[in-house]
């Protein structure tokens, strides 16, 4: 598994968790609008991270499970503290 591979699916979770956070806390928005945003995001975030190459390397497996645990634990708290 590469860099690349984990900083996309960083990007997926905390991109669903802002653009849900904007609609129940600031700006309540159309489901389409909201799919639109996310679509977005992801589509300009996942471009970015590929003009990086030091994101290439490979990356452990127990590095890999440990930023996998992170981020799973962080939706969860975040869906849960925030009420989303």
């Amino acid at each position: 598994m590469t860099r690349k591979n984990l900083a996309n699916g960083i990007v997926l979770a905390f991109t669903v968790i802002f653009i849900r956070f904007i609609d129940v806390k600031i700006y309540d928005m159309h489901l389409i609008v909201n799919l639109l945003l996310i679509v977005g995001l992801i589509a300009g975030l996942m471009k970015l991270i590929d003009r990086f190459p030091s994101l290439e390397k490979p990356i452990g497996k127990k590095g890999a499970m440990a930023t996998n645990f992170i981020v799973v634990i962080t939706i969860f708290l975040a869906f849960f503290i925030f009420e989303l």
